[in-house]
């Protein structure tokens, strides 16, 4: 009990802040004598950054081997999120080797191989897990990347194989013989763009005996020239031969503008290969269940989530899935995974309970007694271990787990109705959470935070009551932080879509980072002192429904995940009407809109939209309470050995269970009183309820975003 108290300040602390990082430079990767043997130059070059999270061990880590067309560029770590650069506890190695300028092919291809085979052999030192090294890099390094992590030769002299690698991840690397290897390194004279595909090319080594392998490159309209082309043919080269861990993703910008979108697809495929103390975003395609109580049950939470994919992300068919069952705990959800949770296919389990683990009404008091301390105590070490045991249990379903701290008990709110159990949330939730966060880590999964900073709120404002009437269940205010605190956990960025156009030039502005980013801005023209254009956004923003706008006053949701921005620079000193499709938006100053003016709930084509999705996904939450009271009748009837089609048992079973409850005078006979009522009334629309998810589901993620023509009309002077 006092090592679980003494964890909530230690983990809430660690919580709330940013890792701290160790960077140690210019480490050899051979052996002296062999650096001594091939001279200055290779004694330079043949060295590595190593940059390592302070206090975790067994974490993931990244080898950058660094882009230039192998002529030149020096060491670097990896592309990554800046949002969770500081905050995903994966170490990097910076690769510097020799140059097609001053060595050969061989030499250069050997280097690369040289520092990866050094980083799995060395990195345990740090506190890594050789098992979960990664190799990637950007053009030439990108080329290197593949030619390591696929052609067995390289790695061999080190006593090692490209699948001892966790991963590989070419950003833009050229797929056949890159061109300097031809030029430089073998003074072929050939035109570039001929392709050539020998024992230096990665395409001529795909096949199904690879490591994990995710391809990455900017937009076939602006890549370097049939870049796109020869990473889609590898990547699909090697599923035809039977490789099902390997991906492909074209993003937008150029050679050099398609890293930072890149970048994200690379941290996700990161975090979903290996367990690394963090939680990766959504994946096209992705399947992610929420296992939990009443609270999951309800599934609002669960319903912005989805909400959010289905629009950020259009097209990837992304599926929240709600496991959620009133009254369970932990342990009653870990006896649910091996046939309820696993019946679902998930991906992800995102697993939450506490509430009902913490045996509440042992918190009535600040001041317990020690019969009443033991029996926290008994319920505190019993959810710690079920939490424990389920975090094992989803990894043997085939999916990652990531547990999701409990949401807290409302112990803040000034309201007089009902009883407040005034030490539940603190220390009792708290303690739960402490738990969650060691079960973690022990195991390098990734935590959703939810009750450290939903207990700020709670705290800070406690005359909205967000914890519900009864304190435990939260309104759609509270969910929709829920929702809003599981994206921060994944780190996703704020941006929607962003359209720039110079006025001056009459142009969109290039897509790059500060730029057009996640659209396509076309047709721009000078109309009078203002400029016209056509907007295409590849997301939409997320509906500005009632809870959301009053959630803004306790959480800036627009600023972390909601904004999609028009900059119009270049415009003459004055005042501008912004019109989308003939409604005018608002009324804006030159340097306002040179700033960048945020529509994401603003009346546009596409809020609407949003707001369409968002009633579709209402009757889909409404639909899956349904469909999981059917669940919780299940779980029942399977440790009564009831058939869930012997309606007349199930009968006889319900009516003994609630009478047996109303003679006992249970406080919550009432609720299971409706509880039987709404399975009896469904328990024969089974296949109906189903067939409606799906349908609603499908309808969801088919949700597209509206192109729109931006006018900026000048009104007057400022």
């Amino acid at each position: 009990m006092q090592r679980l108290f003494a964890l909530v300040l230690a983990s809430a602390t660690c919580a709330a802040t940013a890792l701290e990082f160790t960077v140690e430079k210019d480490i050899p990767y051979y052996p002296e004598e062999a650096l001594a043997h091939e001279g200055d130059y290779a004694r330079n070059r043949c060295r590595v950054d190593v940059r390592v999270p302070v206090g975790v061990t067994n974490f993931a880590t990244v080898v950058n081997l660094h882009g230039g067309g192998l002529v030149k560029g020096n060491k670097s770590f990896a592309p990554w999120p800046a949002e969770a650069r500081e905050h995903d506890p994966v170490a990097g190695v910076a690769v510097g080797y020799r140059l097609l300028t001053n060595a050969t092919p061989e030499q250069c291809i050997s280097d690369a191989a040289a520092a990866v085979a050094w980083t799995v052999k060395n990195i345990a030192k740090y506190g890594g897990d050789p098992k979960k090294v990664f190799v990637t890099g950007v053009s030439g390094g990108g080329y290197l990347t593949a030619m390591v992590g696929l052609d067995p030769k390289w790695l061999a002299p080190h006593g090692l194989k490209p699948t001892d690698l966790c991963g590989i991840a070419p950003f833009t690397g050229q797929m056949t013989k890159h061109f300097n290897v031809r030029k430089v390194g073998f003074k072929d004279n050939d035109p570039q763009f001929v392709p050539k595909i020998d024992e230096w090319a990665p395409l001529a080594w795909a096949t199904a005996d690879a490591p994990p392998a995710c391809f990455l490159t900017g937009g076939r309209d602006v890549e370097w020239k049939a870049r796109v082309e020869e990473n889609a043919l590898l990547e699909a080269s090697m599923r035809a031969l039977g490789n099902r861990r390997v991906e492909f993703h074209e993003t937008e910008g150029d050679h050099g503008g398609g890293v930072k979108p890149s970048a994200y697809f690379f941290r996700n495929f990161v975090l979903k290969t290996c367990n690394t103390s963090a939680v990766g975003g959504f994946s096209p395609g992705e399947r992610v269940v929420f296992l939990g109580d009443s609270i999951t049950h309800g599934g609002k939470y669960v319903g912005y989530l989805q909400l959010f994919a289905a629009l950020r992300h259009p097209g990837w068919n992304v599926r929240c899935i709600n496991a959620g069952i009133s009254g369970d705990t932990a342990g009653g959800g870990l006896g649910r995974v091996s046939w309820d949770v696993k019946a679902m296919k998930p991906d992800r389990v995102f697993a939450m309970f506490g509430m009902n683990d913490v045996g509440r009404d042992n918190y009535a008091t600040a001041t317990p007694d020690e019969k009443t301390q033991a029996a926290r105590a008994k319920s505190l070490d019993r959810y710690a271990q079920n939490v424990c045991a389920l975090a094992d249990a989803i990894p043997a379903i085939g999916a990652q787990a990531v547990l999701v701290t409990p949401s807290p008990y409302d112990q803040y709110a000034t309201r007089t109705n009902g009883q407040n159990l005034v030490a539940c949330n603190d220390p009792g939730l708290a303690a739960c959470a402490a738990a969650v966060r060691e079960a973690a880590a022990v195991r390098n999964l990734g935590v959703a935070e939810l009750h450290r900073p939903l207990t700020e709120i709670l705290q800070a404002h406690p005359d909205l009551g967000l914890g519900g009437p009864d304190r435990v269940h939260p309104r759609e205010e509270g969910h929709l932080l829920m929702a809003a605190l599981v994206l921060e956990s994944m780190h996703v960025p704020a941006l929607v879509a962003r359209a720039s156009v110079d006025a001056q030039t009459v142009k969109a502005e290039k897509i790059r980072a500060g730029l057009t980013e996640n659209a396509v801005v076309s047709d721009v023209r000078r109309t009078g002192d203002g400029v016209a254009f056509t907007y295409a956004p590849k997301s939409l923003p997320f509906p500005a429904l009632p809870e959301y706008l009053a959630d803004e006053k306790v959480y800036p949701l627009t600023e972390k995940l909601n904004r999609e921005e028009i900059v119009v620079r270049h415009l003459a000193r004055g005042r501008y009407a912004l019109v989308f499709d003939g409604v005018k938006l608002g009324s804006y100053t030159a340097k306002e809109l040179a700033k960048g003016v945020n529509v994401a709930i603003l009346p546009t084509a596409n809020q609407k939209r949003a707001q369409e999705t968002a009633v579709l996904v209402k009757e889909l939450v409404a639909n899956e309470g349904v469909r999981r009271n059917l669940a919780l009748n299940y779980v029942r009837f399977r440790h009564a050995k009831i058939a869930r089609d012997d309606f007349a048992a199930q009968d006889v079973y319900l009516d003994k269970m609630l009478a047996k409850m109303e003679a006992q005078k249970s406080p919550w006979h009432r609720a299971h009183v409706g509880i039987a009522a709404t399975y009896r009334k469904n328990r024969t629309r089974a296949t109906e309820l189903n067939d409606r998810a799906a349908d609603l589901f499908a309808r969801i993620n088919a949700v597209r975003p509206a192109v729109c023509r931006v006018r900026v009309v000048r009104e007057g002077d400022e």
